[in-house]
């Protein structure tokens, strides 16, 4: 896991092209928020572009991926992240290759606070459970950049 400001992300560059690719586009400008998917290296580096609403824990679930690394950012509004190693988890949903994602029973985690310009870069094995509200529920434009593993 990393976590930094986006005004750092060049220090990050050496962690593997890809990565580099998706941070580098991050720290562009990218005119006007609206919710869509781009591609920045065909599938194998693309951006959602999410305008979200955090929300409380109840009846939710970690995620965790296989096949792709996620860079989440976020562009404006603040967001909790939880974040916790898969091993120290009870699966839920089994791993579904066609969405790239299973799911886990909620447990104890570090909770990453994430504010406008910040970015945290997650592994396969760090399952985490995003939206989460940073004190109240609040709206949060952030930009997710799915990074192929191999």
């Amino acid at each position: 896991m990393v976590i930094d400001r986006i005004d750092n992300a060049s220090l990050y560059g050496g962690i593997g092209s890809r990565i580099a690719k998706g941070l580098a586009f991050l720290a562009q400008d990218h005119g006007e928020f609206r919710d869509r998917t781009v591609e920045i290296d065909g599938r194998d580096v693309y951006a959602m572009f999410q305008s979200i609403t955090t929300e409380g824990e109840s009846g939710r679930f970690y995620e965790a991926h296989r096949d792709y690394i996620d860079i989440q950012y976020i562009a404006s509004g603040e967001e909790t992240i939880r974040v916790v190693d898969v091993e120290a988890l009870t699966e839920t949903t089994p791993y579904d290759p066609q969405r790239d994602v299973a799911f886990y029973a909620l447990g104890p985690g570090t909770d990453l606070r994430l504010h406008a310009g910040d970015f945290a870069i997650l592994y396969p094995h760090e399952a985490h459970l995003p939206k989460l509200p940073s004190g109240t529920p609040a709206p949060v434009q952030k930009i997710v950049i799915k990074v192929r593993v191999a």
